[in-house]
């Protein structure tokens, strides 16, 4: 099984990190993969502007015919179990994944966190662009995305919930056993 990850501040990767750990294996960066010839991928992916960190690449380093259960983990500020999350996330991850692979996917999302003080000039620019704008939208036409950056705008929070990853693990499992 190979276990990566797309991390720019640390959530996904804690997450990837946390899982090898879990299932006895190694969680390595998007950048480090050169090729993969596994059967079952795991790739964890932190949301920044509405892609997955490292997922396009991953895709473009694995022998899709190899594959047999390619799970995606996207790692993002916003509550995952609100529809349109689910549904903007889903349509991120399936831009990023060919055809052949998308037969084999299996979805998750989870959620990670944002530290104001660790975020670079420019995501801290976009971050205030985005709170300005969320800001002057109704508190009851807000959407998951737009109520997460205001409620948690120039603090430090995390919402890792490392139990979530018992269903990636039971996913992973099932399909070991099945081979």
């Amino acid at each position: 099984m190979l276990i990566v990850y797309g991390s720019k501040y640390g959530h996904a990767k804690r997450y990837a990190e946390e899982f090898a750990r879990r299932t006895g294996g190694e969680a390595v960066s998007y950048k480090e993969l050169r090729s993969a010839e596994e059967e079952t991928v795991v790739c964890f992916g932190g949301v920044y502007a509405g892609g997955i960190k490292g997922l396009a690449r991953v895709v473009r380093r694995l022998n899709a015919a190899k594959v047999s259960l390619f799970l995606v983990a996207t790692v993002g500020l916003s509550d995952p179990s609100d529809e349109k999350t689910a549904q903007d996330l889903r349509r991120a991850v399936l831009a990023a994944v060919p055809a052949p692979l998308r037969q084999k996917l299996r979805l998750f999302h989870l959620r990670g966190g944002i530290d104001y003080a660790e975020l670079s000039a420019p995501h801290r620019f976009l971050m205030k662009l985005m709170y300005s704008a969320e800001k002057r939208t109704p508190p009851e036409k807000r959407g998951a995305e737009a109520r997460a950056i205001v409620e948690t705008y120039g603090k430090a929070v995390d919402f890792t919930d490392f139990s979530a990853l018992d269903a990636i693990a039971d996913c992973a499992a099932a399909k070991i056993m099945l081979n």
